[in-house]
């Protein structure tokens, strides 16, 4: 074993005992109300984090806030004193946070509405280990966007935080249609060809995590290609919109999509991730194929990066368990928000 990595995968084991058991998360589910669901949070490591945020906000607010302050909290502890040459790769991952707000900005700002702070994702820089710190976008940076006049002068700042580059290449296409898409796009290619990139010279024992990181791409190209086949739209017309850094190349995905109607295409992916071909699989609706689809990468690829005691697969294990439980608690807080029954609730979550 690399003594490297000795330490984060001992780590790993003895910090997923702060995640919520799945008896936790069904009686989260079972709760009539927030209240009952701070109850069941009560002696477990949210405790804290909701007893920081309770001056400010209550109800489903409070708990998607403290998920997310959780599970920071959680990360922070597996990223101190990372072994050398994974800082880059685990500051490529975290940039994600970085786009998750700025499209909530821009998004906000091109539909003329305000920003709340809970459509941010700010994080305390000053708490992260010196070197993942250059990754994050400060809160005053967001300040200034927020108050930047429309979508173009957002893109224009953005350039000094790298992101605008990537976006300035479509700036064009934007002004012409008027289609706000076209620039989250780039900042999804902005992120993946980030992350793609800093596996792509490391160890040689990264492989497992860079398949995982490409599934994530695939996924994301898979179901914009079914949707587009169900409008029956022309390949050309949703080309710009995939991105090229999964394990299905674009060439696959232009023959995938020419093969036959979305049935058919929805059978070849369906196949492709090893789900079982039933009636309900293929006719239920798009977002509900995307949550059985992430649920079959999920249970496939995380006992890999477990596995990876000696490789970084260890610390994007915890980092990934961490965020799972983080988008569960806020599909179940927001499904029980619009009063979705628990079976329901129960389908969308990825475990």
């Amino acid at each position: 074993m690399d003594a490297t990595y000795a330490g984060s995968a001992a780590k790993a084991r003895i910090l997923k005992s702060e995640l919520l058991t799945e008896d936790a998360i069904n009686r989260i589910i079972d709760a009539a109300n927030p209240t009952d669901i701070m109850a069941v949070l009560e002696g477990t490591t949210y405790q804290e984090h909701l007893k920081a945020l309770s001056t400010f906000y209550s109800g489903y607010d409070l708990l998607e806030l403290a998920s997310t302050r959780k599970m920071i909290s959680y990360i922070l502890k597996v990223v101190e004193a990372p072994p050398s040459g994974a800082m880059e790769v685990i500051k490529s991952y975290v940039s994600r946070w970085d786009i998750e707000s700025i499209k909530s900005i821009i998004t906000s700002k091109f539909l003329g509405r305000k920003v709340d702070r809970e459509d941010l994702f700010i994080v305390d820089s000053s708490r992260f280990p010196i070197g993942l710190t250059s990754n994050l976008i400060t809160k005053e940076d967001y300040s200034l966007m927020i108050n930047e006049s429309d979508v173009e002068s957002i893109t224009k700042y953005l350039t000094k935080l790298g992101y605008g580059v990537y976006m300035l290449r479509f700036i064009d296409e934007y002004r012409k249609e008027r289609d706000i898409s076209i620039l989250l796009y780039a900042l999804d290619i902005a992120y993946f060809s980030r992350l793609v990139d800093s596996l792509k010279f490391f160890r040689g024992d990264e492989a497992p995590l860079r398949y995982y990181f490409r599934e994530q791409v695939d996924i994301k190209n898979l179901t914009t290609i079914i949707k587009a086949k169900e409008l029956k739209l022309d390949f050309a017309s949703i080309s710009p919109g995939l991105i090229d850094y999964g394990n299905i190349k674009i060439k696959q995905l232009t023959e995938m999509y020419s093969s036959g109607d979305h049935m058919a295409m929805r059978e070849q992916i369906i196949k492709y991730f090893n789900l079982e071909q039933t009636d309900e699989l293929r006719n239920m609706s798009l977002g509900d194929l995307e949550i059985e689809i992430r649920k079959s990468s999920f249970r496939k690829n995380m006992p890999k990066l477990a596995s990876q005691s000696s490789s970084i697969g260890s610390i994007f294990y915890s980092i990934i368990l961490a965020e799972n439980e983080r988008n569960n608690l806020r599909k179940i807080f927001a499904g029980k928000a619009h009063g979705m029954d628990k079976e329901r609730i129960k389908r969308m979550l990825v475990l």
